[in-house]
This record gives C-alpha cells, structure tokens and sequence, in this order.
C-alpha cells in the first residue's frame, strides 16, 4: 500500500477515532462524577454464614415453624473481616423485606441494635399461638409484630422494615452516609406506610388516656393487643425525642446480687433519677432504663411498662393480660 493510500486511509478514520475518545473521556467523566456522589462504603459489612431451616440451627432458641427459611449472618469489620455480631433472619420470600429474629452482640464496643431477648420472645411466641384469635390484631413496635408475624401468622399492620434507631460508635460517626445506605440496602427499609407507623409511634408518645383513643382509631372494629418492651420506651425517644426522654447504662452483673443492687441505687441517686426499670442483659450485664424528665412519666408507653409507680390498673381503655419478661402485653378495650 502507498504513502498515500495509507493516509487516506487513516485520514477517513480520523473522525471515528477521535469521537471514540471523545466518548471515552466523557463515560470517564461521567463515571468519576457519580463515584463521588456515591456515599462512602460503610465500616462494616452482613456476611452469609448458613441457611437452613430451623433444624440447622439449634442455637436459635425459637420456637420456629419448619417450613420457614432462616438465614444466618455476621456483622464483621470490613477492614480485617472480624465479627462483631451474628444475627438470624427469616426468609419469607422475595417479595417480603427480611425479618430480623435474633441479633447478638460480641462486641462491648461496637453494639449496632439492641441484643433480642430470645428467651422471652419464644414465650410470647408460644403465647400468641394458644391465646390469640386468628382474627385479632397485634400492635407494637415493628420488629416485634413482624416477627410474631412471621412464626406465629398472627395479624399485623406493618409487614416493612422502617428506619431502626442505631447505635454508631463515634469512631463511625463521619461514615453515617455509608452505614445508611447499607442498612438500607440490606433490610430493604421501606418509605411506604410511614404515615401509619407514624400514627402508632404518635400514640405511644402521647399522654396515656390521649394515645388509648389514637390507638383505638387504629384498630377499628378489630379486637387488638398491644405489645411492648422496655427497649421500646428508648427507641421512642430516639423517635419522637422532642416528647420522650430515656436513657440507659449499663452495669455488670453475676456478682452478690445485694451488691448490684446497692451499685445501680447509688449510681440513681447521684444522678437524682427516681423513675427507672431494670432488665438482665445476659448473664453479664444489667440494663437500667431511667426517664430524663417528668412528662415522659405520662406517656402512654411509658405508663405501659414497669417504671416508677407502675399501676397498669389504672390505664384508660388498656387490660394486661400478659408479661414475659421484657415484654408486656395489653388488650385495647372495645
């Protein structure tokens, strides 16, 4: 081929593979702008260890039907893979956003969620299976109804995951971004039905004999039962912060119990808290819920679980049928 063909050639070409650059420096442009809108990836990640039914794991102490899927996961530190957590979760489908069964910490330091309370959700469990209509409604915080929901059928409202307040250790707070978009992610959390969750979340935060009739809007004709747990009156704060106030620590327990006993009481009285309860974090530890204000004293919530002078007698349009340990259990009176 000649000199001048060869450039012809090339010379015909040109445009095509200078618009391929053109492209290419664009897609690379394109590419580097939406890399950093992304959120930064989160300091941790779910890592899937097993799946089964319930006869593949008998450290799951749940009562679980043996058709149900069951997944289970770690939480481990993305920079070394170290655990942190393991947490068991319900498979009900595709179409259904994972439930959340039992989560436990291993970490003192990196404590995400709440540890579950297996031993007393299998009573409750066992509960609702022998006492509940099949056409009766259960109330309570999400995470409870969806897994009632899920190993016992019982009817509920909420059948989403919704934002779950998280506890980010403040080496983790400049990767809120990541940790969202993950938690996101991976529990599937839904933006629809927020209003009525809302309403719910509104009545426990209101003053008892308010929140009775909100509650009873809720539930309609329908004969209803309400369920709530101690960590629940902490979440509401996180919640609805402007209405409630509770905290919490955390004391090492195993030892005299008088001791224990004696440690939390000086500890309240330092602090001047006189409205507080008491529940066992395994073996180990003792949580203290304690009210930070007066008017949190006369929420409806609050007035449902065992702080102060609790006298759930007194409740307007509310009858306890039930306590399993960290879980107490009303009836909405018709």
């Amino acid at each position: 081929m000649s000199v001048k063909k060869r450039r012809s050639w090339l010379s015909r070409r040109l445009p095509y593979i200078y618009g391929a650059f053109i492209i290419i420096g664009f897609l690379l442009i394109d590419w580097a702008g939406y890399d950093l809108l992304l959120p930064d990836p989160a300091p941790y990640r779910y890592e899937l260890v097993a799946e089964g039914n319930i006869t593949s794991f008998p450290d799951l102490a749940l009562s679980v039907p043996l058709d149900l899927g069951l997944r289970k996961f770690e939480a481990r530190l993305d920079a070394d893979g170290t655990p942190f957590a393991e947490l068991y979760v319900a498979d009900l489908g595709p179409e259904v956003a994972p439930v959340l069964l039992d989560w436990q910490n291993r970490s003192s330091e990196l404590q995400l969620v709440i540890p579950s309370r297996t031993k007393d959700l299998d009573e409750l469990l066992n509960a609702v299976r022998a006492h509940v209509p099949e056409d009766a409604l259960m109330l309570g915080w999400w995470e409870t109804t969806r897994q009632l929901h899920a190993l016992t059928g019982v009817n509920i409202l909420f059948d989403e995951n919704f934002p779950r307040p998280l506890f980010i250790p403040p080496a983790w707070e400049s990767e809120l971004s990541g940790i969202e978009s993950l938690e996101r992610v991976f529990w599937r959390i839904s933006e629809k039905n927020t209003a009525n969750s809302g309403k719910f979340i509104d009545a426990l935060a209101s003053e008892a004999e308010a929140g009775s009739k909100i509650l009873k809007e809720i539930a309609g004709s329908r004969r209803c039962f309400i369920v709530v747990q101690l960590s629940d009156a902490y979440k509401l704060s996180l919640t609805r912060p402007n209405r409630v106030g509770v905290g919490f620590r955390d004391f090492p327990a195993g030892g005299d119990i008088h001791d224990e006993i004696i440690q939390v009481k000086n500890w309240l009285d330092k602090q001047d808290l006189r409205d507080y309860a008491v529940e066992s974090v395994g073996l180990v530890k003792k949580r203290v819920y304690y009210l930070e204000n007066i008017q949190t004293a006369k929420t409806l919530l609050v007035q449902m679980l065992p702080f102060g002078n609790f006298d759930p007698l007194k409740l307007s349009g509310l009858k306890l049928v039930a306590n399993y340990g960290s879980y107490w259990v009303y009836e909405l009176e018709q």
